[in-house]
């Protein structure tokens, strides 16, 4: 049975290679410390649970989900999107998603046909350059590093490829970086996005996972940029909602509308309890979103300066719960997963999972509990692991 060309010209995937090896220590009797997939440690809040267990019992949420989406569900996302960027949506500038990424995966097939170009920085989550390639799209790197805060240098970026291009794809703050973009440079790609009549997906998943107050830019925030753009926010992180599979688009009416006539002929919408859920999630008030910060700014400062005692020189950083982490001389990005994992039984991922510029890189998803954050140090520790670059 000969797969699609599609799916065969996708490039190896190497979380499912790390999978395999985790299993393999796992069924050796490993006792792993898996910071490898950046699912959430912090739990939805209990008005979102209540509201989902209620609804349960309403023979209504048990029917297919309404194309349009629970008009609740979209003022919440309106008053959401005011209150916490200041972004004024309306009713037709919203779509409901089963999940931010699947979402993009269909914005992708909404506006890419085979051959057209799309603007990518990297590293870079990995739907970003893979859901382009199955619907035969090419994806233009624009490669980031350290030296200018993971931010693309859209003044390099040749014209000829800018104007052949058909989107411009962003995700700030960055995951696997844990890069921030100000919102000079979002106002610069909106008018670098006009000049050379592209879209702009802004992906916008770690809006509210930031810390010592520095509140990241809704790309909308900046005047002009509905003219271009589209943003994608999710649930999962926020709200610690990640299997609850929910989030939301908000932006230009056209671009929300392709979109929706997507999906009206590939899904239903998400379940209609885990809706009422979100609703109740969009609307909590008081300390829940503090008090998540707290926690992985806690875990944050206890990694960060634990790998700093050990030779790196991390800097913290401003949002999400990622570290950026460059490996020792003498190993390649996957080669010190393994020896990390053989000799400590912590698990990090391969900077080059996020693309060839990774390379060099691990990241540490820091979704463990506090005891197991710390026991990632101290294992490291007495494994004499070491930075020496």
């Amino acid at each position: 049975m000969k797969q699609s060309e599609r799916l065969a010209k996708l490039p190896v995937y190497v979380f499912a290679l790390l999978d395999k090896l985790k299993a393999e220590a796992r069924a050796q009797g490993k006792d792993l410390i898996d910071l490898t997939i950046g699912s959430p440690s912090h739990l939805p809040p209990k008005e979102a649970i209540d509201a989902q267990t209620k609804a349960l019992k309403d023979p209504a949420c048990h029917k297919y989900s309404s194309f349009e989406g629970d008009p609740a569900f979209i003022a919440a996302v309106i008053d959401w999107c005011k209150n916490q960027y200041n972004i004024d949506i309306k009713k037709d500038e919203v779509v409901i998603l089963v999940g931010s990424k699947e979402g993009l995966a269909h914005f992708y097939l909404a506006y890419l046909n085979p051959g057209d170009t799309i603007l990518v920085p990297m590293p870079i989550y990995p739907s970003h350059f893979r859901a382009p390639l199955l619907v035969g799209g090419v994806t233009e790197i624009m490669p980031t590093d350290e030296k200018n805060n993971f931010l693309p240098d859209l003044d390099k970026i040749d014209t000829k490829v800018a104007d052949r291009a058909k989107i411009i794809t962003l995700t700030y703050p960055t995951n696997p970086t844990a890069a921030v973009a100000p919102k000079e440079f979002f106002a610069k790609a909106v008018q670098f996005a006009k000049k050379h009549d592209l879209i702009l997906i802004h992906d916008f998943a770690y809006a509210e996972l930031y810390f010592e107050g520095k509140k990241p830019v809704s790309c909308l925030s900046i005047p002009g940029a509905k003219d271009v753009c589209i943003e994608f926010h999710s649930l999962s992180k926020t709200f610690g909602m990640a299997g609850w599979r929910l989030g939301f688009a908000v932006g230009n009416a056209a671009l929300v509308g392709s979109l929706k006539s997507i999906k009206t002929n590939l899904d239903y919408g998400p379940f209609g309890a885990t809706v009422k859920a979100g609703i109740a999630a969009l609307k909590v008030k008081g300390s829940y979103l503090k008090k998540m910060r707290a926690g992985y700014q806690k875990k944050r400062d206890i990694v960060v300066e634990g790998l700093n005692c050990l030779g790196w020189k991390l800097k913290k950083p401003q949002a999400t719960f990622y570290l950026w982490v460059p490996v020792p001389k003498g190993f390649t990005s996957m080669s010190f997963v393994e020896h990390l994992m053989d000799k400590t039984g912590v698990v990090v991922s391969p900077g080059t999972g996020f693309g060839d510029s990774g390379e060099g890189f691990v990241r540490f998803a820091l979704v463990e509990s506090d005891e197991k954050i710390k026991e990632t140090v101290s294992r490291l520790k007495k494994a004499g692991i070491r930075y020496n670059g």
